[in-house]
C-alpha cells in the first residue's frame, strides 16, 4: 500500500538548451531531425525550446532514433565534431567568464542541474592532475556510450574555446571498450585515449587548470554567480536518487542488494534510508527495479551475453529475469 500511495518523483530532466545543440549537431550531419523526433513521438519544439525542460529519457530516445536512422558507429565524436561551441547558457557563461580556468569549471559544476539532469560532472582524486569525472546518471534508458563520447568531445571544445585554444588534455579515460578508429579520437582530444576502465574521466594538468580565460570579466562572473544561486535554490535535488542507485547497482551483481546492505553503505539506518526515499517520490523496491531495468537494457544494447546481463542485474535465476523481462515489456 505504501508503494501504491507514494507520490511519484517527476523524471530527471535536461535544459532544452542542451537537447537543441543536440538538434542542431544531428542536422549538420545530414540527419533529419523531424523525423527523429516523429519516430519517438515527442515535438522537435520540445527539444528546441531553451527556456523549457525535456525529460532526460526522451533525450535518450532521441539519440537511439539518430543511431538507427545514421547507423553511425562515431555517431557521438562525429555530432560534437560539427558542433559549434556557444554561449547560450548560464552555465557556459560562468565558465567563460571567471579569471582563470580552474575557477570557471568550478563554478560551472557548482551550478550545472541548471543545465543537466542531475550531477553529471564531478571531481575525483588524482595523484597528479585534476581528475573530472563524467557520470552515467540514468533513469529508465541507459546512457549509451555515443552520449558520453560527444559530451567529453564538446566539453574539450568548449575548454579550447575559452581559453584560445591553450587548453590540453593530459588523458582521456572511458569505460566502455575500444571500437576501433583510434584516429577519429585522436582528433577530437589531441591526447592518450584509454578504454575500458573504471570511470569517465578527463585529466586535466595544473597547466590548463592555471590558464587565464579569453573572455574572463570577475565583475560578471560575479554578478553570474548570483543570479545562478538564486535559480539553483529552487532547483529539485535528485543527489541523494543518485547516491542510492549508484549503490544499488555496485550490490546487485553481488546478490546482497538489501535495504540494509545500501542503508550501510550510504551510512545511514534502513529506516532513515526508506523515509528519505518515500520524502523523494520513491521506494526501495522501486529504485531497485527500475535500476535492474537500466542495467538490462544497457546490456542488450552492448550486446552482452544473457548470463552476463542476468549477473549485472542480480537476478538468482533465469525464471525471475523472465518474469521481470515480461512486466517490463521487454
Amino acid at each position: 500500500m505504501q508503494e501504491a500511495s507514494a507520490k511519484r518523483k517527476p523524471p530527471p530532466r535536461v535544459s532544452g538548451a542542451w537537447t537543441k545543440g543536440v538538434v542542431y549537431a544531428f542536422r549538420r550531419l545530414g540527419l533529419d531531425v523531424e523525423e527523429l523526433c516523429a519516430s519517438i513521438g515527442v515535438d522537435i519544439e520540445v527539444f528546441l525550446d531553451t527556456t523549457g525542460r525535456p525529460a532526460r529519457d526522451a533525450s535518450g530516445r532521441l539519440w537511439r532514433a539518430a543511431l538507427v536512422q545514421s547507423g553511425d558507429r562515431f555517431l557521438g565524436l562525429n555530432a560534437a565534431e560539427v558542433w559549434e561551441a556557444r554561449v547560450d547558457h548560464l552555465v557556459f557563461l560562468l565558465l567563460l567568464s571567471a579569471d582563470t580556468f580552474g575557477e570557471g569549471l568550478t563554478a560551472g559544476i557548482r551550478f550545472q542541474e541548471l543545465l543537466s539532469h542531475g550531477r553529471v560532472l564531478t571531481f575525483g582524486e588524482h595523484p597528479k592532475h585534476h581528475a573530472l569525472h563524467i557520470n552515467r546518471i540514468e533513469h529508465e534508458l541507459p546512457v549509451l556510450a555515443h552520449e558520453v563520447e560527444f559530451l567529453a568531445a564538446i566539453l574539450t571544445k568548449l575548454f579550447r574555446f575559452a581559453t584560445d585554444d591553450a587548453f590540453v588534455l593530459e588523458e582521456v579515460h572511458f569505460e566502455h571498450p575500444y571500437r576501433g578508429s583510434i584516429e577519429k579520437y585522436s582528433r577530437a582530444f589531441r591526447t592518450t585515449v584509454l578504454f575500458g576502465q573504471s570511470r569517465n574521466t578527463l585529466l586535466i594538468g595544473d597547466d590548463s587548470w592555471n590558464l587565464s580565460l579569453a573572455h574572463g570579466n570577475q565583475v560578471l562572473h560575479r554578478e553570474l554567480r548570483g543570479i545562478a544561486a538564486g535559480l539553483h535554490a529552487g532547483h529539485p535535488d535528485r543527489s541523494f536518487l543518485d547516491s542510492v542507485r549508484h549503490r544499488i547497482k555496485g550490490l546487485l551483481p553481488k546478490g546482497n542488494c538489501g535495504v540494509e546492505p545500501v542503508a550501510t553503505a550510504l551510512h545511514m539506518t534502513p529506516r532513515t534510508l526508506q523515509r528519505r526515499l518515500q520524502e523523494d517520490g520513491t521506494t526501495f523496491r522501486a529504485l531497485v527495479d527500475a535500476t535492474r531495468k537500466s542495467i538490462v537494457l544497457d546490456g542488450v544494447e552492448r550486446h552482452q551475453a544473457p548470463e552476463e546481463i542476468v549477473r549485472h542485474a542480480g537476478f538468482t535465476n533465469p525464471r525471475s529475469f523472465r518474469r521481470a523481462m515480461k512486466r517490463w515489456n521487454l
